[in-house]
Parts: C-alpha cells; sequence; structure tokens
C-alpha cells in the first residue's frame, strides 16, 4: 500500500518509532542542534538495511555534512548495539517533493526490536554551530523518517513523523500595507507589521507606532499599538 507521497506504508506500524529532541520552535535561519532517536520495530533492520531522514526539495536547511565536526550543519549517527553504518546525504535522494535526504545504512551488521540509532542533526560536540534553520516559517517541518527493514529498497514511512515549528526571529522592518490605489472617499484597510531579516512576518513585535500621512485620510488612527504574539 502506498500513501499519496508514494511511500510504502506496508506494516507500518511495525517498522519502529522515531523520535526528536528538543522540540518547540526555533527561529528561520538560526542554529539549532537535535537528536533524532530510531527505535526499531518487531522486524529490527537486516545487515544492509537502512534508514532515510528526507525533508521537502524546496526547504533551504542548511545541507548536511559528514566530514567536518567544526563546520556548520555536522550530522553523526551511531547505533546502540554497536552495528557498524554508513552514513551519506544526497540532495535527490528519494521521491519529490521529499528528495533532500540523509541514508543510514546498517553496513556491517543488524538491529533486533527495541535497538537504537541515533542520529545528531547539527552535532556541536566537535565544536560545529549547529544546524542551520530553513529561513522561512513552517508550522510543522518534519523529520520524515522511512525504513527499509528488510534490506529490498522499500521503504516504509513510520506512521507517526517528529517535527518542529520553524518560526520568524526578531523583527528589523516594519511596513504599512494599503491599496495601490483608491480613488476619494473611497474606504480602504490599513495593515501593518514587522518582519524579520529574512521578511518573515513577526510575532515578536510590541509596542506604540505612531501613524502620519502626506495627505488628510478620515478615520487614520494616531497610532497601533503591537502587542508581542500577533503577527499583523
Amino acid at each position: 500500500m502506498r500513501n499519496n507521497a508514494f511511500h510504502s506504508t506496508y506494516l507500518a506500524d511495525r517498522v519502529g518509532r522515531a523520535s526528536v529532541t528538543p522540540t518547540g520552535e526555533f527561529e528561520a535561519g538560526g542554529f539549532a542542534s537535535f537528536v533524532l532517536t530510531y527505535t526499531a520495530g518487531y522486524f529490527g533492520i537486516d545487515d544492509t538495511g537502512s534508514l532515510k531522514i528526507v525533508h521537502r526539495f524546496a526547504s533551504d536547511m542548511g545541507k548536511p555534512q559528514i566530514t567536518d565536526p567544526k563546520g556548520w550543519n555536522y550530522v553523526t549517527a551511531e547505533a546502540s548495539n554497536g552495528a557498524v553504518l554508513e552514513l551519506r546525504y544526497d540532495q535527490k535522494g528519494n521521491i519529490r517533493p521529499w528528495d533532500k535526504t540523509i541514508l543510514i545504512r546498517v553496513q556491517r551488521g543488524f538491529l533486533r526490536e527495541g535497538d537504537t540509532i541515533t542520529v545528531r542533526l547539527g552535532d556541536t560536540r566537535g565544536g560545529s554551530p549547529g544546524l542551520r534553520m530553513q529561513t522561512f516559517q513552517q508550522s510543522a517541518f518534519e523529520f520524515k523518517v522511512l525504513v527499509d527493514a528488510f534490506a529490498t529498497y522499500n521503504y516504509v514511512e513510520l506512521p507517526a513523523q517528529p517535527a518542529i515549528a520553524v518560526v520568524a526571529g526578531p523583527p528589523v522592518l516594519f511596513k504599512a500595507i494599503l491599496p495601490t490605489l483608491r480613488r476619494v472617499g473611497d474606504e480602504f484597510s490599513l495593515g501593518f507589521k514587522g518582519e524579520d531579516k529574512w521578511g518573515n512576518p513577526s510575532s515578536l513585535v510590541e509596542g506604540a507606532f505612531t501613524l502620519r500621512a502626506s495627505m488628510p485620510v478620515a478615520g487614520l488612527p494616531a497610532r497601533i499599538d503591537a502587542r508581542r504574539g500577533t503577527f499583523a
């Protein structure tokens, strides 16, 4: 059986589970470090079986790398039972739109039910600043995990996927949003927002902002009081 993303769902409840820490909100374009833990299910993982951790092609998250512990986006993986793992990154390693892929292959050994693979995304232990987050907001950024338990290259999507939220940073630019053209006497709406350095509407705006028009505008408020937690 396959879902709308063309990933297999065959006996998905038996191929394991995954979690990520920490969870919560992370600033767009900032650095973060995550520990993704995969726990093998009923089938375990056969010798040369593998995991994929995939994200969407449209994301501009930093490109994972495995060679420079001090560099941006350094990724490591280890198995709880000592199995030897092969780790690599492929920008087109899976089915679009989930084509950016971290591949973790059990190169020598196997996993039994309950064994774990720990993947550190933005591993800071060697001096890396972490994983650079994508520069746009997303309420549910998934670290989608696919499992090839039988070493057949038929990947099953886990039924529950770990996810975080990518949110805007502090505002650096404020904008009044108005119609391009109106006749004299026509009503119009005035919008106001603060944007972070990437252009995302920020919910961290607070304070009073004075409004001044270059011509008389009936109904224009003298000021706008922005409250933290609102976007506009």
